[in-house]
Order: C-alpha cells, then structure tokens, then sequence
C-alpha cells in the first residue's frame, strides 16, 4: 500500500525517504542492466527512474515494441522484472512527452510528419517552432490513447501492489516548456475554440468589452480576428487572459492522461514535473523557475497529482543557492499539502561538460534541499548512456556528467553521492519524519511570473517585473533573511480562502505596481485579522491589467509622493545604503528609513492596522553589500522575526524536527572551512564545541534522535554513515570532520567499547560520551550488548 500523507510516502506502512537515480534502459546494453542497478544501489540509492519513450518504441505507426523484439534494449518487461528483483523503488515516465535529449522529444517522428493539424501553430499559422504538438488536439489525443493502451497494461503488471516496483507515475513532461522559451503560444484552431469557450465561461459580452476596451458583437469573432494581431488598447490584458486560460488548458491535458491511466488500471500517485532553471555562466540561476510554477499552478490541483521540480543550478555557490531555497518554498506553497518536497529531476549532472560540475555542488544542492524539507529526490542523470540508433538529438554519446560513466566507470560525485545515501539510510525513519522550524514566510504571487508570453505592448513592462522580481527578491530580501539564517516557507497567494495568521504570522510580499484587486483585499484582510505584513518596495496601484486599483493603498492611508532611480539612503541606523529606485511616502509616524536628500523624504515605514501590523519597505535593492545584512536583520525584527541560531562565521544553519528528534544542517558555501559554536534557542550545542564546516560542504548532525527503539544519539558532532548489527554487537560508522569527533548517545542495551583511539565516559543512566581520535577518514565505533 503507497500513502502520500504529512509530506511523506509511506509504503507498506513505512515512512521512505526516496533517493533516487535516472537510468535510461533504452541507452544502456541489456546485459549491463543489473550491474548499473547494482551500482546505484552501492551509491545508497532506493529508486530508479525512468523514461518510457513513445517515439522509440513505437518506430513506425501501428508498430509497437516493448519486450525487445526489435532491439533488446527495448525490453521494457525484463528492465522492470530487474528492478524488483534488486529490491528497488520505480517511478516510470512514459509520456508521452520526455524530452530526454531525444529527437522529437519523445513524441514519434511519424506522427509530427503525417499529422501536421495536430501541431501547435504560431500566430502566423505556421507549424511551432519546437514542432510541439497541440496538447488537446482530438488526432493527438487518440494516437496517445493507443500508446498508453499498450504501455501501460505492462506498467499495471509492476505496481507496488502487484509485488512490483512502481510506486509512481509521471504524467507528461515539463508541460509549457516549449511555449515559454520560445514565447509562443499556442494558436491552433482546436486551442482557440478551447480559449473561446474559456472567455465565454468567464465573461458576458459585456464584461468582456469592458474589460477588453472593444466593441464586439461577439467574442468568437474577436478571438478569430483580433487575437493574433493585438492592438495596444487590449495588448495587456489579452496578453494575461492567454496565460490564465493556458493555465487551465494545462490542466485540462493532465486531466486527460490521468483519465487514460487510470482507465488502464494505473493506482500509484501521479506525478507532474516543473521547469524552470537556466544557464547564466558557471552558475545556472532559479529566478526563472517560478515561471513553470506559474504556467503549472492550476495542475497542480488535481487530485492524486504530486508536483516535482526539475532543479539544476550548475555549480552552486553563495551567489545562487538561495535559487534553490526559494524554489523549494514557492513548489510547496502551490503543491498537494500532503505530499513530500520532490525533485523528479534533481541535478545530477549537465548535458555538456560546460560548465564542469564539481562534487561539492552535488553534495550542497543535496544538504540543502533536505534541510528545506525535501524527502524525495531523483538524480537527473545517474548513468549515463548511448543513443542507440540514431535517436539522440545530440549525436551518439549521452554521458551528461552522471555519476556513472556510459561504460559504469564512478565519475569523483559518485562517492558523494553514495555517501549522502549511506547517511540517509542510517537516519531515514526519524529524519522522514521530521519538518523544517519555519521562521516566516515569502509570498508567492502566481500572476507576476506570468511572463512566459509578451506581446510588443507589454515586452517591455514583462521586461521591467522580471528585473525587479530578480534584484528584490532572489538578489535581495529573500536572499537577505537567508544568510541571516532566518528560515522561511511560502504562501501561494492565488490560493483558496484567506491567509490565516494563526498558520502565517508573518508574510513578505513583493510588490510591483500592478496587482490584482483581489490579492490587494486578501493582504488588507490578512492585516486586519493579526498578520505583519512586509510589503517591498512598491504599493500597487493598478490591477494586472493596468486598471487602477488602489485597494491596500486606501487601507494603508498614505500618500505616494514619488519615487527616484538611484540613490542613496538610511535605514534605521544604517546610513549611505546604495539602492536602485526609492518610492516616496508623505508620513512621518512610524518612518525609520529615510532618503539622503534635502527633503530627507521618507522611504520606510511601519504602522499598526487592525488588528495587525504593515512594514513598508519602499526601497529597491539587491543585497550586494555585505553591510545591507543588517537591514534585512532590522527589517524581520519589525515583525517580530529572528534567527533560532547564533553562529560566529558565516554558515547557512537550520533544524529539521519532528517525534524521533532534531537533525541540524551547517552548509557553508565558501571555499574555506569555517569554525563556529552553534547556539540554538538560547542553548549551546555540542556542550560548547566549536565545529569545523569544510570548504564548500556541510554537516548533518543528529540531536536527541532516536536511531532504534534502544538506542538514541544526544548528540554527535560527526555524521553517522552506517550502523549494523551482529551477534551481541552494534557497529557504527561514522565520517571524520572534526579533530576529535564526540558522539553521546543513551541505551539501556548497548554499551561502546573503548580502544587506543576511542575514548569511553558512562555518565550514568545508560549514557555514555564517546571521543574518536583517529587520522583515517572513517571511524567504527563498537556497541557492545550489556
């Protein structure tokens, strides 16, 4: 039995942590399959992943080979059957899109060449530049009916629940991808019948011409005539009304192939996954990821659907990795509550070998993503692979800097790999079911990552909210309150029902001058019931169509003076801070920043509204000098926010909880390794022992955790890799970070032994403090039964 519940899996009754690792059979001699499954089961992994490629395997229509008859690395059957008999987890991904770097992405060649009507269309008429298909065009639809009639009868035979390995299920892939980097949409007649449809649900005619700014006789007409040849009247709002209706022509096709699956017998969770990531340099960057969330924002409502992420952040380091804590607060804030943080295609490696990922990127990205509360992650790729018959788009090799090469050799990440995955099979039970501590929360607004399309009258403005969305919040307060180690999840502000203070004391918005009346309302209410809002570092004044609408600048009460590029300006007592644009209140009650100007004009302020409090922060800024860390620390203490944690160098710390124990995160993502004490809630940890944070690495270390119903680590200043049992004797191995490593446990069954380089103190009632002085990088530890 699969339960998707409290933001874990539970199979069988048993919380799982999956770690997982993409492995393309298709690429992959038959006869090395069960040695590469092997390997990644060495490298601590419990699931495989899989695509299930359309286009291969049905090469010619009507032709369909699963069992290998054509090329035996075709044989879905045997690959499945090697899978469960290695004892691992499954998530298949059969389409009918998957990418995957093969041509046509997954969808068969003779279907896009023999069915031109099928393909989205540009405004001009002509086929999409991507060559993708119109998602709910009838003639694409049924040829995808019959592909699933045929795949997944055998993915039926595999389930969990059958005795095999398939635990998941992934619908599509990356859905909308295509549309955003091209910024084309869809215009096929099926699609614009779709979105007449859309507009005539959603709007009399009336309405429609108002909020429109035309005269129509009919919106059919408008659409036929008007939609691909906008005109500056109606260019923004035609603009968002074509994004909110894809949203729901999105969901609209998931729903289709979950319909196709579940008629198939299919009774595993589903999955969707979300794109987003993109190349600047040696870094890739998230700022664009949103964008997916957006254009996946109403899929992710369907019922029994877990929304996973596509995270590649290339090399990640200090000017990045708030990228991926962001996008980790902004997927949950629209996913289904009860299901895990997951990356269905967790950065395992890069297409080409630019930029060259180094280990500690994988070791990071990792530590990180589990301190923010993921409990499934699936490397992308694991193994790397060769295109059999000409089916890459990239030529023959397909080794994508995985872990294993195409010919199983362990590239240096391997061992990083494994050994995360030795840690997380030691800790897997108590840390699954614990949480992040949440400090506060950052608000996600849908509606201003809905930039995928642009039109020449609103290109510039798109241009504008995507500078400002990137400067405020990656490169600015959200990256602000992080290094100050304050921890923050997100709230989707598009979501259903008010934002409850007793679950949200604390929001921050970012703020353009253009936001929906309706959100406007929802923040004045939020206020108004208990909630402190900061709001940065405009107040909107129009809706998303450009309309005015001064909803929550009515409900503040102040009077918006005007605002400057550049500048200078002081913050409480922060004075001669570098910033980009200012916005200009008349107020004086409650100021504390003001413009180092004449008119010392006032930039900042705090008032009490309701039963609340707002903390407008009118000043555009990046984070770009260290001395601006004190502002963001002011700022959070306005509302009452503060870091748990108090650490004298600087190392991203925070704390997973849940019944079994605690599991502190040190990340450091500097080059050097840093020495610090660690206080956590007032308390010293470790009895006071600095700790030593390597070089671009981190630690996980346990507190109060229960390994066993007989054994719990009070704490131990090393990571615990491995624990096994034999006759009358317990074996413990632990990785050496520190000069001495200390590990205090308590067990009224099991004593440690001491030898030249352990060190054994009883301090009575079973506990006992245990000293390793060794050279070697691992260290065993031997628990004798008493």
């Amino acid at each position: 039995m699969i339960e998707v519940k409290d933001e874990k899996m539970i199979i069988d009754g048993k919380e799982v942590l999956l770690f997982g690792g993409e492995l393309h059979y298709f690429r992959v001699p038959k006869g090395e399959w069960r040695n590469r499954i092997r390997q990644a089961k060495e490298a601590g992994l419990n699931m495989i992943s899989t695509y299930i490629p359309w286009g291969i395997h049905e090469y010619e229509e009507g032709k369909i080979d699963l069992s290998g008859t054509s090329r035996e690395e075709l044989d879905l059957l045997s690959f499945l059957e090697i899978i469960k008999e290695e004892g691992m987890y499954c998530l298949v991904r059969p389409g009918p899109y998957v990418m995957a770097e093969v041509i046509d992405h997954g969808i068969p060649t003779w279907f896009i060449d023999h069915y031109p009507d099928a393909m989205a269309k540009t405004e001009e008429g002509n086929v999409h530049p991507t060559r993708v298909v119109s998602y709910m065009h009838p003639t694409y639809l049924e040829k995808v009916e019959n592909w699933y009639r045929h795949v997944c009868p055998i993915i039926e035979r595999f389930q969990w629940r059958r005795g095999g390995p398939i635990i998941m299920f992934q619908l599509d892939n990356e859905v909308g991808m295509f549309h955003w980097v091209t910024n084309q949409g869809d215009f096929n007649s099926v699609t614009l019948d779709f979105f007449t449809n859309y507009l005539e649900n959603k709007y009399s005619l009336n309405e429609f011409n108002d909020t429109f700014g035309v005269e129509e006789n009919s919106i059919a007409r408008f659409v036929e005539t008007k939609l691909c040849q906008p005109q500056a009247a109606y260019g923004m709002p035609l603009k968002n009304e074509f994004s909110l209706f894809m949203r729901q022509h999105y969901r609209q096709y998931i729903e289709h192939l979950k319909q196709l699956a579940d008629s198939e017998g299919i009774q595993v969770p589903y999955v969707i996954n979300i794109h987003g990531f993109d190349t600047v340099d040696h870094l890739k960057r998230g700022t664009k990821y949103p964008i997916g969330l957006s254009q996946l924002v109403e899929v992710a409502k369907i019922d029994g659907v877990m929304a996973a992420g596509d995270y590649y952040i290339g090399n990640i380091d200090y000017d990045n990795f708030v990228d991926i804590v962001l996008a980790n607060a902004f997927t949950k804030s629209i996913q289904w509550k009860e299901q895990p943080l997951f990356s269905a295609e967790f950065q395992g490696g890069s297409i080409p070998d630019r930029p060259r990922l180094q280990p500690s990127t994988f070791d990071l990205t990792t530590r990180l993503c589990i301190a923010n509360g993921m409990n499934a992650a699936n490397y992308y790729m694991f193994v790397g692979g060769e295109n059999f018959g000409g089916i890459g788009i990239l030529g023959r090799r397909h080794e994508w800097q995985a872990p294993l090469t195409m010919m199983g050799e362990k590239r240096a990440h391997f061992q990083v790999i494994q050994h995360l995955g030795n840690m997380l099979q030691v800790y897997q039970q108590p840390l699954t079911s614990s949480k992040p501590e949440i400090d506060t929360h950052f608000a996600f607004y849908p509606d201003y990552f809905m930039t995928e399309f642009s039109n020449q009258f609103t290109a510039e403005l798109d241009e504008s909210l995507q500078k400002e969305r990137e400067a405020n919040l990656f490169n600015g307060l959200a990256k602000g309150l992080r290094v100050n180690n304050i921890v923050y999840d997100g709230c989707n502000l598009l979501k259903d029902g008010d934002i409850n203070p007793a679950e949200v004391p604390s929001l921050w918005v970012f703020a353009h001058d253009r936001m929906d009346g309706k959100v406007q309302s929802k923040l004045m209410d939020y206020i108004e019931t208990g909630g402190e809002l900061v709001l940065f570092p405009v107040i909107p004044t129009k809706d998303i169509n450009g309309e005015p609408c001064t909803v929550l600048k009515d409900y503040i009460q102040v009077e918006v003076k005007g605002s400057e590029a550049g500048g200078f300006v002081q913050v409480d007592d922060v004075d001669n801070v570098k910033i980009d644009r200012m916005e200009m209140y008349d107020i004086r009650e409650g100021a504390f920043g003001w413009a180092e100007n004449r008119e010392k004009s006032v930039v900042a302020f705090e008032k009490r509204l309701g039963k609340g409090k707002l903390v407008m922060f009118g000043v555009s800024m990046e984070f770009d000098y260290q001395y601006k860390k004190e502002i963001y620390r002011n700022l959070a203490a306005k509302i009452g926010v503060s870091s748990k944690f108090r650490v004298e160098e600087e190392v991203d710390v925070s704390v997973r909880d849940g019944r079994n124990g605690k599991f502190l995160f040190l990340n450091n993502f500097d080059e050097y390794e840093k020495e610090t004490t660690v206080d956590y809630r007032d308390s010293q940890l470790f009895d006071g022992k600095a700790i030593i944070v390597p070089g671009k690495g981190g630690l996980l270390l346990p507190i109060n955790v229960r390994l066993r119903e007989d054994l719990t680590i009070l704490y131990a200043t090393a990571e615990i890799v491995e624990l096994t049992e034999s006759y009358q004797k317990l074996s413990m191995v632990i990785r050496r970070r520190q000069s001495q490593e200390e590990i205090v446990f308590q067990s009224p069954h099991w004593r440690p032994e001491p030898n030249g380089n352990i060190q054994v103190v009883e301090k009575g009632r079973g506990t006992y403090g245990v000293k390793v002085n060794v050279l070697t990088e691992y260290a065993t530890i031997e628990l004798l039964r008493k």
